[in-house]
């Protein structure tokens, strides 16, 4: 996979904000760091390090072990950073971001809907009839909306996240020397 520095950052940002992206700075390329070194170094309390750690958890993006604290009997827990696991899940958030788009999609070509005049709310002209075409929110009435120009940006989102998804589940092409050395190994092999 080719993905960059900056994209695992936003993965990080997208999981678990600003807090998490100071989490994963402080854990990336170290082993078995102290969550309390953790929060002392951020000045976090060690709550809102763990609700980060419990997020990067639920992407597995993290693992832990725990030691007893002798003098105090609590658990301290120690944590790593699983980089080779970014890059799955980075993936694995754009497809889901990408089935969500084609949901969307979905549902805006089968449905007409109803736009308030203050924009208050969108909804489709099922639930604008039930509302007799007045805006539950301000009262005002609601219009059929275009959703033409929504429809083609949700399409251009899915086609750029599309390609971006194969580019980076591609393989990275081999370069000439690469290609050169293995082309010699197998006329090596050959000859024997």
């Amino acid at each position: 996979m080719n993905i960059t520095p900056k994209q695992i950052d936003e993965m990080i940002f997208e999981i678990a904000g600003q807090d998490g992206l100071a989490v994963y700075k402080t854990l990336k390329d170290k082993e078995n760091v102290n969550e309390f070194l953790i929060a002392e170094k951020l000045k976090l309390t060690i709550n809102q390090i763990r609700n980060v750690l419990y997020k990067f958890d639920t992407h597995n993006l993290v693992i832990s072990t725990r030691k007893k604290d002798r003098k105090k009997g609590w658990y301290i827990y120690f944590w790593t950073f699983l980089s080779d696991r970014a890059e799955q899940v980075y993936v694995l958030l754009k497809k889901n971001r990408l089935k969500h788009l084609e949901n969307r999609l979905e549902r805006e070509k089968a449905f007409e809907f109803y736009l308030c005049t203050n924009k208050c709310t969108r909804m489709t002209i099922e639930n604008a009839m039930e509302q007799q075409y007045m805006c539950p929110e301000c009262g005002q009435l609601m219009s059929p909306d275009d959703n033409a120009k929504t429809i083609a940006r949700i399409s251009q989102e899915i086609k750029e996240l599309s390609f971006e998804i194969q580019h980076l589940e591609t393989p990275p092409s081999k370069s000439f020397r690469e290609k050169k050395v293995e082309l010699a190994v197998v006329k090596t092999r050959k000859k024997k």
